[in-house]
């Protein structure tokens, strides 16, 4: 007997455009918008049409995702279960929208990386039959199902609905440095920084705040080639956000702190305090000390995670600057924070 003919298609239910997206081999398309151009074999369509009929906005309405985005690799035809090294890219690419999406985010109009998920879905033409899984570790797998019969309902805290806004000249310049394929160490070494910024952008319900902090440091670990304590964190980030009108006597300030085993007075750039209060908390944390609510912020009530999203924007544009994929403008480009000019 023949063996049946297994396809599959990618997408990201959650996830809105507002035209197609092309990064590298990838190409992101606003399935109800291009389905009838883009997949001609109308019983595969309708196929696809009904699974993604089953994502739908709550448990009442059971309304269907009208925005769903498609995800294909090199062609939307191109309909073969991704082999490793495609299903890699193809996440990676996906990290990357993420990425340039999150450092848009403002306090009205704010995504996840949750809002990201990529679903690479399998099937058989003709064939209605459905055995959803679930599970990043422990997976958990139902079979005999109908595609009518699931019903995968959207959770409170993803954002539906509304299409993304993301930071072209980075995503242009993450692009080109995945397309080098003369890099690929310091390619993998920026992805899997971006990957740890996503892991602290999750979502989910009663997801620790401290735990972001650890994983944002995590993430400047990776993206700053490795440093050992937080006065090496701090010149690291001196180099890479500090330029001559920050590190002025007006914007600098004095402390007593202990360095190098005992108590004495340093001083540094507010630029380089941030960093040292950034790590002071992680160090709280890791180290198991006890923190409460008022160590989440600053003395000016500010995030310490939403700072370090900026610093760590920043670094990343000075390092893609430096290898020559970022073309970094001093008049368009830097941090926007009012702790700069002001001691906090």
């Amino acid at each position: 007997m023949t063996r049946p003919k297994l396809l599959q298609f990618s997408f990201l239910p959650y996830t809105s455009l507002e035209k197609e997206l092309k990064i590298g081999d990838v190409l992101f398309w606003p399935f109800y918008r291009k389905k009838d151009r883009y997949i001609k074999d109308v019983p595969i369509r309708n196929q696809i049409e009904k699974f993604l009929k089953q994502y739908v906005e709550h448990a009442k309405q059971k309304k269907s995702l009208e925005k769903i985005t498609m995800v294909s690799y090199r062609s939307p035809n191109n309909l073969k279960p991704l082999s490793r090294k495609p299903a890699k890219e193809v996440k990676n690419i996906v990290t990357m929208l993420c990425f340039c999406t999150l450092v848009r985010n403002t306090r009205w109009r704010a995504f996840s990386s949750d809002d990201f998920q990529l679903i690479h879905q399998n099937f058989i033409p003709g064939d209605d039959g459905i055995a959803p899984s679930s599970g990043s570790w422990i997976q958990r797998q139902t079979g005999g199902l109908k595609i009518d019969e699931v019903v995968f309902i959207t959770p409170f805290h993803i954002c539906t609905g509304e299409s993304i806004d993301f930071n072209e000249k980075i995503l242009k310049a993450l692009e080109k440095l995945q397309q080098d394929e003369d890099n690929s160490d310091f390619y993998r070494r920026i992805i899997t920084a971006l990957e740890w910024v996503a892991y602290a952008y999750t979502n989910v319900d009663n997801f620790n705040y401290f735990s972001r902090i650890v994983m944002m440091s995590t993430a400047f670990e990776i993206l700053l080639d490795g440093f050992q304590g937080k006065f090496a964190f701090m010149g690291k980030v001196k180099n890479l956000t500090c330029n001559t009108l920050d590190d002025t006597p007006k914007k600098r300030a004095t402390r007593e702190i202990s360095y190098q085993g005992k108590k004495a007075e340093k001083s540094f750039s507010y630029k380089e305090w941030w960093a040292y209060d950034f790590y002071e908390l992680r160090n709280k944390i890791v180290h198991g000390e006890e923190i409460n609510t008022k160590d989440a912020k600053n003395r000016k009530g500010e995030f310490h995670f939403q700072i370090a999203m900026l610093f760590f924007e920043e670094c990343l544009k000075k390092i893609l600057s430096d290898k020559g994929y970022y073309p970094y403008d001093d008049f368009r480009d830097g941090i926007i924070w009012a702790g700069i000019y002001d001691y906090i």
